[in-house]
């Protein structure tokens, strides 16, 4: 369906097998320039230093010194260059906002699943910065010619994120923020079920706050229309052995047997109602 050869998009990778070091060993990726998304996310195009490229929805381990290291999924593959956006939320999150063009940062990856592609009409619903995976996913849907919608919500206008790009790559763009300031004042669940009933979709891709992922799974799965979510969890590996990611209580690990899952494994976890923490207590989200 127009797709890059080289992978194959309808089913999940899993990372598994042999590795050498160098699989998950750090590689130094050199900024070549950043760009504000918003008032709260940056995005920074990298030197390309990963062994292969990442594909929708899979994410990279960032460490830039004197911070922790990150899980971070990827937005865009451009002219060699990865694009990561980041939302400015923490400490070492601030620490990478201040890096400019020229500065370093070290990465690991690419991990995890990612989103297949081999559908016909595709639904695209974000929350926030979490639609950085959603957007690269519609750069890939758009090769193949395949309708698609991205209804995408934040909390105000200067928040909202990718809008140009995605009407560039042909979606039908949909907005939505909570104070009004553009598009329909509401939440992204309010206009989800008129938006079901109004077009047909195959296939239903979302990331971002997780109490609205469950939503979404849980009103598409309603009306028998399958649903990938992309899942963001607290990691400190990135290939599976700390667990400090683990869906209870399967013991599914958001980095390794995600992060996208099928809606309907997800809803026999604890998604949208529980999680870990750093120090692996489970609280409530």
């Amino acid at each position: 369906m127009g797709l890059p050869e080289k992978h194959d998009l309808q089913k999940p990778e899993k990372v598994e097998g042999t590795f050498s070091y160098e699989d998950f060993g750090f590689r130094s990726a050199r900024i070549k320039k950043s760009v504000n998304e918003s008032p709260t996310v940056k995005s920074f195009y990298l030197e390309n230093p990963l062994r292969k490229d990442p594909l929708p929805g899979q994410f990279v381990m960032v460490w830039v010194p004197g911070g922790e290291e990150i899980p971070i999924s990827i937005s865009g593959v451009e002219d060699d260059a990865l694009r990561i956006s980041v939302a400015n939320k923490g400490k070492t999150t601030a620490k990478l906002h201040a890096l400019e063009k020229g500065g370093t940062v070290m990465i690991r990856g690419p991990f995890g699943t990612h989103f297949h592609l081999n559908e016909s009409s595709y639904l695209l619903v974000g929350g926030g910065y979490g639609v950085a995976p959603l957007i690269y996913a519609a750069s890939f849907i758009s090769k193949s010619g395949t309708e698609c919608t991205y209804l995408v919500g934040a909390k105000t206008a200067s928040e909202l994120l990718f809008l140009e790009e995605a009407r560039r790559l042909g979606m039908d763009v949909r907005i939505i923020t909570e104070d009004g300031s553009a598009g329909r004042k509401g939440m992204v669940t309010d206009v989800l079920d008129k938006l079901l009933e109004e077009k047909r979709f195959d296939l239903v891709l979302t990331c971002g706050p997780e109490r609205m992922m469950y939503e979404v799974v849980r009103k598409a799965l309603g009306r028998g229309i399958r649903v990938q979510a992309s899942l963001e969890r607290y990691m400190k590996c990135g290939f599976g052995i700390c667990g400090s990611c683990v869906l209870d209580p399967t013991g599914l690990r958001v980095c390794t047997d995600g992060p996208v899952f099928d809606g309907e494994v997800l809803l026999s976890t604890d998604f949208g109602r529980k999680k870990r923490d750093a120090s692996g207590s489970v609280v409530e989200i």
